[in-house]
């Protein structure tokens, strides 16, 4: 028993670092959790035969508190420069020591945290946080939990690594996404998220929160090998089973170093994790010793940062928007400030509960930064003495674009225009109905739309299918084959499947994906007019609250009205779409993550050629769960009841795509 226990183990081990570290899987999710399983039910049964290097070993119990410990490496900071003429000081002076063409390491300086971990005999025995360098908390039991660090090396070394804890974007827009809709308070940044995370005191929340680690400095005590450079030593602690950043260059000079930064100060935007800048170091390491330390920081090594991602700048005005469904959005307006390479004079407020939870007021300076380096957001109001004589915001009571008064809905965090006339929801209504998610109508776009409709000549999607080409001419710098091809565009749209029909229709919490799954369900308009709140709620992936939207809206005269007329003018209200073949028939997927070599709608489309359908939520009756990069709660959710997970290429090996 002992030596299957033991070829478990390993296999499992191998199995997660091809997988964490090297982002290769070898085998499905659906296998490893078969082994995993296998070696869980042999422990519970042999308990003297666990390790504390097993991997069901990861997620411990709950701690009552951290102890602090003296790290036995001091952790220095780094120097820090925002100019490419003292980064060449900098190694002006190295040279004047070494000579010319002193070897340097460039490496990302990832926006995380700093961490200590130790290994004795290849065994990962405990691991702290940075603190003030000299003592730290200990968090051994937290770092456990995070896969991309090895509980057992590929070599019985003794080593100690330094390296930094980060949680990938997408992975934190997910949380703090999750956290707004709890009404809990979201993490200003993924460095806090991953800092937070580490510190909880169960750690299978830690677990949960899809943190990883690069390492980036070996001290190596005991090991086969000893490295005489830094380049050769992060090379070696890759091949004991840590992740590397791949992003690491080896230059000549302080030129090399420099080109590095400028490519990297635009491109880090591509990464799905946070980097603050470039850490340069010499990259010999008699050199490194000769060199020594100055009080704080190493004089070897030194940190070009980029450009600030967050910034401060004074909020002028909340302007308020309105949505195609009427819900209300606050809108921050700014001094324009450059950040993260474009300038920006507005952010997002996400809702009224979050202006109230900042405290936001008009005159304020406030913190911006770009959510994964995208969307600008307000993140906090800055500590200023003007800040308590400015009058605390007030929420208009009345829409923005009609006046109508502005109310709660049920179950909503946002505010509403109910008012169905209201100018800036049927604007928004046009512009959704001709966009790729719904009708897909790509010849009219936004400044189309607002001329026909200051024209009068669209008030509501149905009257697109009432112009004329003449009425195209009517607009300014519309010439007649533009006017056909509007046109065109937009006959030809009667003709599209029934989900994307239903997508168009601006149901509240209906988008694309549950359109999808309605339609699955209810393959013809007759069939939604027909089913009650109960029927739609029994539909796989369609909530009690989704259910009753989509009831109200087919039960609504005016729409009722409005559908006729579709009907009258040529639309096909039937699920008329045929799979080519039957080979996914009977079968649910739901896809989550970033897939390399296709997106998530094109592998949807994929599943429902082949007979299969597809679903938004995993339940007990999903088929199958296809994973991507980052995937999220849903692979969790799968793991949970079981579903069986599917990798891309496992995913296109069964579709038959080569």
């Amino acid at each position: 028993m002992q030596e299957r226990i033991n070829f478990l183990r390993e296999e499992l081990n191998k199995y997660s670092y091809n997988y964490y570290v090297l982002d290769n899987p070898l085998i499905s999710d659906f296998e490893y959790d078969k082994l995993y399983k296998e070696l869980e039910e042999l422990e519970k049964q042999y308990p003297l035969l666990i390790t504390p290097d097993s991997p069901t070993q990861r997620v411990g119990g709950i701690s009552t508190g951290f102890q602090e410990v003296k790290h036995k490496y001091r952790l220095y900071s780094l120097d820090n420069t925002y100019s490419y003429d003292e980064l060449r000081k900098w190694y002006e002076k190295i040279t004047n020591e070494f000579g010319n063409n002193v070897e340097l390491v460039c490496e990302l300086k990832i926006d995380g945290l700093a961490i200590a971990l130790a290994y004795k005999n290849g065994s990962f025995v405990h691991g702290a946080t940075r603190g003030n360098g000299i003592t730290g908390e200990e968090i051994t039991q937290n770092l456990r939990t995070i896969k991309a660090i090895p509980l057992k090396l590929f070599e019985d070394a003794d080593v100690e690594v330094r390296g930094e804890i980060y949680m990938p974007k997408t992975s934190f827009e997910k949380l703090n996404e999750e956290n707004l809709a709890n009404g809990e308070k979201p993490f200003a940044n993924p460095r806090n998220a991953a800092a937070g995370s580490l510190r909880q005191l169960d750690s299978s929340i830690t677990a949960k929160r899809d943190l990883s680690m690069f390492t980036y400095t070996p001290i190596i005590e005991r090991a086969s090998k000893q490295p005489k450079t830094h380049w050769d030593g992060i090379q070696y602690v890759k091949e004991l089973g840590f992740k590397i950043n791949p992003n690491i260059r080896l230059v000549n000079d302080i030129e090399g170093a420099i080109d590095f930064c400028k490519e990297w100060e635009t491109k880090r935007f591509e990464l799905n994790y946070a980097t603050d800048g470039v850490v340069i170091k010499v990259n010999n390491l008699a050199y490194q010793n000769e060199l020594g330390y100055t009080s704080r920081a190493p004089k070897w090594a030194t940190a070009f940062k980029f450009p600030p991602e967050e910034i401060s700048t004074v909020l002028r005005d909340i302007e308020l928007g309105v949505g195609k469904t009427g819900a209300i959005t606050p809108v921050a307006v700014l001094d324009p400030v450059n950040l993260a390479g474009s300038v920006v004079s507005r952010a997002s407020l996400h809702n009224f509960d979050e202006i109230r939870r900042l405290d936001v007021r008009i005159g304020d300076r406030v913190l911006i930064k770009k959510a994964a380096e995208i969307i600008p957001k307000v993140i906090k109001v800055c500590d200023s003495p003007e800040h308590d004589n400015l009058p605390i915001y007030q929420v208009q009571a009345d829409c923005p674009s009609c006046g109508e008064p502005i109310k709660e809905v049920e179950g909503e965090v946002n505010l509403y225009c109910l008012n169905p006339k209201c100018p800036a929801v049927l604007r928004a209504k046009l512009e959704y109905w001709v966009s790729k998610e719904a009708m897909d109508i790509d010849s009219v776009g936004p400044s189309v739309i607002e001329k026909l409709y200051n024209l009068g000549l669209v008030q509501a999607p149905i009257d697109f299918y009432k112009l004329t080409i003449e009425d195209f001419l009517k607009l300014e710098l519309v010439k007649e084959k533009s006017a056909a091809n509007m046109y065109n565009a937009i006959q030809a749209s009667k003709k599209k499947p029934l989900a994307k029909f239903i997508t168009a229709l601006s149901i509240r919490n209906v988008g694309k994906e549950t359109a999808d799954l309605l339609v699955n369900e209810l393959p013809s308009l007759e069939d939604f007019k027909c089913a009650t709140v109960e029927r739609l709620a029994e539909i796989d992936g369609i909530g009690d609250k989704i259910a009753k939207n989509i009831y109200e809206f087919f039960h609504n005269e005016h729409n009722l009205a409005t559908l006729n007329e579709f009907k009258e003018i040529g639309f096909d209200f039937e699920n008329t779409f045929t799979p080519k073949t039957d080979e996914l028939a009977g079968k649910t997927f739901v896809l989550t993550g970033t897939l390399q070599t296709m997106t998530r709608d094109e592998a949807g489309d994929i599943i429902k050629s082949k007979g299969g359908k597809t679903s938004s939520s995993v339940s007990k009756k999903t088929s199958f769960v296809v994973v991507g990069e980052n995937p999220g709660s849903k692979l969790d959710k799968a793991q949970d009841l079981g579903v069986i997970i599917l990798n891309e290429d496992e995913f296109k090996k069964m579709a038959g795509i080569e």
